[in-house]
């Protein structure tokens, strides 16, 4: 009787539903690699690139400036900019000499019909 209970239970929440994992398994992730071609003081430029151009378009870059030897969650976010059409991104500002890394986040495409997830990327750490 406790496990019939506890079988209904799962089922209730979903956590024992094979369709739920599967459904979003059978999404396939396109590759994106992000740059940062030149970093100078007052502006930073790169590049976000993938086969697919809904990949390269309108995508979110946040340039990070790295706080120490601490993890990356408490590095602070020193600015942002949307990829235009051919993948290219700038920030403007005025920048320290330190060590930068750009990153793109991972979103879902719906386009002519089919679905696809473009994959987050992050550049090395480099000192600019």
């Amino acid at each position: 009787m406790k496990r019939l209970v506890l079988v209904l239970a799962l089922v209730a929440l979903g956590t024992a539903s094979p369709a739920v994992g599967s459904a979003e398994a059978s999404v396939p992730t396109v590759k994106t690699t992000v740059t940062i071609t030149s970093g100078e003081g007052t502006e930073f430029k790169g590049k976000v690139s993938s086969p697919k151009k809904q990949c390269r378009a309108n995508r979110a870059v946040k340039l990070y400036m790295k706080a120490g030897s601490a993890a990356r969650a408490t590095d602070p976010v020193v600015g942002t900019d949307k990829t235009d059409a051919s993948g290219a991104w700038d920030i403007e500002g005025s920048f320290i000499a330190a060590i930068y890394y750009a990153r793109v986040a991972s979103v879902l495409v719906h386009a002519n019909g089919s679905e696809f997830r473009c994959a987050y990327a992050w550049t090395m750490p480099a000192r600019f």
